[in-house]
């Protein structure tokens, strides 16, 4: 399979599991993994309520018509299913730290898709 099918089975599964109830994603990661994602969600109908990042050059942007926030701004987003999608080493469980000290609960309030 190719990366853009293996993305629509993710989305396909997420929107009749962990999506439903929900008004959206949030995506933490605005490169190249999380602008992928967000093409398969939008392409679902699923909307994306922001990126979440660290890079201060993206802070205040938009990228596919969602703003792109900072860490406390995507922590504020309430009704969404949060995204971790980085593909960078080592950040899948520094976004699991952070999103869990939080309150969030991993497989209700965030998944991880990188």
């Amino acid at each position: 399979y190719g990366v853009e099918a293996f993305l629509a089975f993710k989305v396909h599964h997420m929107r009749a599991t962990h999506l439903r109830g929900r008004r959206g994603a949030a995506l933490w990661g605005a490169g190249p993994v999380g602008k992928a994602f967000a093409r398969a969600l939008l392409s679902a109908g699923v909307p994306v309520a922001a990126f979440v990042e660290v890079d201060p050059r993206k802070l205040g942007q938009e990228i596919h018509g969602a703003p792109v926030l900072d860490t406390p701004g995507g922590l504020a987003l309430s009704g969404v299913l949060h995204l971790a999608a980085v593909g960078q080493q080592g950040v899948r469980s520094r976004l699991r730290g952070i999103l869990s000290g939080a309150g969030l609960e991993e497989m209700r309030d965030f998944v991880a898709v990188a």
